[in-house]
C-alpha cells in the first residue's frame, strides 16, 4: 500500500485508518515494507508512520519517483501490465497548446573570440632562469613552448623577464602556415587563446580547480568578492546575482550528516567545428570543499554534484552561463596585441517558440528588488552515493 502523507491527509480519518489498517496487516503477516508512504510536503509524520521509512516528495516529483521505484524493484513488487510504459506515456499531454509560430531567441553556452592576432611573436631563451623563475614565467606570462629555447606568444612577456627572454625577428603567420617547426600552427593559436584567458581569471582571482586533471576549470573563491555575492544582468535583462559560495549538508548511510561547501565554478574549453573562427565553450560546475576547507577531488566528487544539481532547471543553468560570461568578458586584455571576446553568448534563432506564460507566472518587470537566480539557504541532502563515478565526468 503506497499512502501520501501531507498536512491534511494526517487530520482526515479515512487515510489514518486505512494506515492503521496496513500496519496491522503488514506486522501480522511479517511483510516489513508493506506501507510505503509518500512524503509530500514538510508535514511531520505521526506516531503511526514514524517507525516506517518514508519516501520523500518534497525535492521534486522526478527525484521522489525515482527513489519509489528504486523501492518497488528491491521488494520484488509485481508489474502486472506489460506495455506499462506507452500506456502511461498516452496519459500525458503531448505539449501542442505550448508551441507557438513565433520566433525565439536562444542562448548557446559559447562566446566568441572577438578579435585575435594573425601574426605571433617568437622568443628565445637567451639564459637558464632556474626552476622557481620558471614557474613565475609560466604564471605571469602566456607563451607556447615550441621548444626549450624557443617560445611563441601573442604579447611580450614583463618586463621583469627580459634578462632571460629576448625576442626574434622571426613571426609566425598562423592562419597562413599549416605548420611551424613540426607543430601544427592553429593548435599554437588555440593554446594560447586558453593560456591566456586563465592567465586572466588567475590575475582577477578566480583559482583552478584543485584536481591537478582539470586545469581547465576555475573557481570563485570565498575572498574573492566582499559579500560573495556575483552581480550579472540575467536572461530577463535586468541586474541580478548569485551566491559564490554555500554550504550543505548531506545525509549520508547510517545517519551520518557531514558539512560541505560548494563554490561556483565554470570550465572552458574550446569549441570546435563551428567555423573557422574560435570559440569559447563555458559549462558550469561546482567545486566542493570540507566543513575544514580541503579540497574534495575524490570520486565521490561526482555524487555530490550530481545531488546538488538534479534540480536545476534550464534557468538556472542558463544564469551561471551568463554569470561565467560577463565575469570573463569583463577582464581586461593584458595588451594591444591581447586577444579580446565578443560579450554575450552566440544565439540561435528558432523558427517556434514556446508560450512560457503557460509553464509559469508571467515575469512582472515592475519590480523594484534585485531577484536573486541563487537559493543562499543551507541545503541537507540525501547523497546519492555510486561507486565507480570518476571525479572528473
Amino acid at each position: 500500500m503506497i499512502a501520501l502523507i501531507s498536512e491534511h491527509s494526517l487530520r482526515k480519518p479515512k487515510p489514518t485508518g486505512e494506515r492503521v489498517l496496513a500496519q496491522r496487516l503488514g506486522e501480522q503477516r511479517g511483510i516489513p515494507d508493506f506501507l510505503i508512504p509518500l512524503k509530500v510536503d514538510g508535514s511531520e509524520l505521526d506516531w503511526l508512520t514514524t517507525t516506517t521509512s518514508y519516501i520523500s516528495f518534497t525535492r521534486g516529483w522526478a527525484d521522489g519517483w525515482r527513489a519509489l521505484l528504486k523501492k518497488l524493484d528491491s521488494i520484488s513488487a509485481p508489474r502486472s501490465l506489460a506495455n506499462a510504459a506507452p500506456l502511461a506515456a498516452t496519459s500525458f499531454p503531448r505539449g501542442e497548446d505550448l508551441l507557438s509560430a513565433t520566433p525565439e531567441q536562444l542562448f548557446a553556452n559559447v562566446i566568441n573570440v572577438k578579435r585575435f592576432p594573425s601574426i605571433l611573436k617568437v622568443f628565445q631563451m637567451v639564459a637558464d632562469p632556474g626552476a622557481e623563475k620558471w614557474k613565475q614565467i609560466e604564471k605571469d606570462w602566456a607563451f607556447y613552448e615550441i621548444s626549450r629555447d624557443v617560445l611563441v606568444s601573442l604579447i611580450a612577456p614583463p618586463s621583469e623577464f627580459s634578462q632571460y627572454i629576448k625576442p626574434t625577428v622571426e613571426q609566425l603567420l598562423w592562419a597562413e602556415s599549416e605548420f611551424f617547426r613540426g607543430v601544427r600552427a592553429r593548435n599554437i593559436a588555440a593554446n594560447l587563446i586558453m593560456k591566456a584567458l586563465s592567465r586572466r581569471l588567475l590575475r582577477s582571482g578566480c583559482l583552478q580547480h584543485p584536481n591537478p586533471k582539470l586545469t581547465e576549470t576555475f573557481f570563485l573563491p570565498e575572498r574573492y568578492l566582499d559579500n560573495e555575492k556575483l552581480y550579472f544582468v540575467g536572461f530577463r535583462g535586468r541586474k541580478t546575482w548569485l551566491q559564490i559560495r554555500g554550504r550543505v549538508t548531506f545525509r549520508r548511510a547510517a545517519g551520518v550528516r557531514e558539512v560541505n561547501y560548494h563554490h561556483f565554478a565554470f570550465r572552458l574549453r574550446l569549441a570546435r567545428g563551428l567555423d573557422k573562427a574560435f570559440h569559447i565553450q563555458i559549462t558550469p560546475t561546482l567545486v566542493f570543499f570540507t566543513e575544514k576547507g580541503e579540497p574534495i577531488i575524490d570520486k565521490s566528487v561526482g555524487p555530490r554534484r550530481r545531488r546538488m544539481t538534479k534540480m536545476w532547471y534550464n534557468d538556472k543553468w542558463l544564469s551561471r552561463v551568463l554569470a561565467a560570461e560577463q565575469l570573463l568578458t569583463s577582464l581586461l586584455p593584458a595588451g594591444d596585441d591581447d586577444l579580446t571576446l565578443e560579450p554575450g553568448l552566440i544565439r540561435i534563432t528558432s523558427p517556434r517558440g514556446l508560450h512560457e506564460e503557460i509553464l509559469e507566472q508571467k515575469f512582472d518587470p515592475s519590480q523594484e528588488e534585485i531577484p536573486s537566480e541563487e537559493d543562499t539557504s543551507e541545503e541537507e541532502l540525501v547523497l546519492d552515493e555510486e561507486p565507480g563515478v570518476d571525479a572528473d565526468e
